[in-house]
């Protein structure tokens, strides 16, 4: 199943890019980490662990795999 997705104009993205990068208040922050997951938020965080542990078995590879990315990460950085 393709999902469609909402076409925003212009004005509507620069709303929600504001809105995405405002700061939170200390209560807000507060309530979003305190908030109970969902059912989909629960299954969805299973399955990536699932992933996670399938692509890396081994404690060994778990720790390459974080160093590549910590490395790309610090490479794309200042782009």
């Amino acid at each position: 199943m393709n999902a469609v997705l909402p076409q925003l104009s212009l004005e509507q993205r620069a709303e929600l890019d504001a809105w995405e990068q405002r700061a939170l208040s200390r209560e807000e922050f507060e309530a979003r980490v305190c908030a109970p997951w969902t059912a989909q938020e629960a299954q969805d965080f299973d399955s990536l662990v699932a992933w996670f542990n399938r692509r890396y078995p081994t404690a060994g590879e778990r720790l390459r795999a974080q160093r590549s990315l910590h490395a790309q990460w610090r490479r794309n950085q200042f782009r």
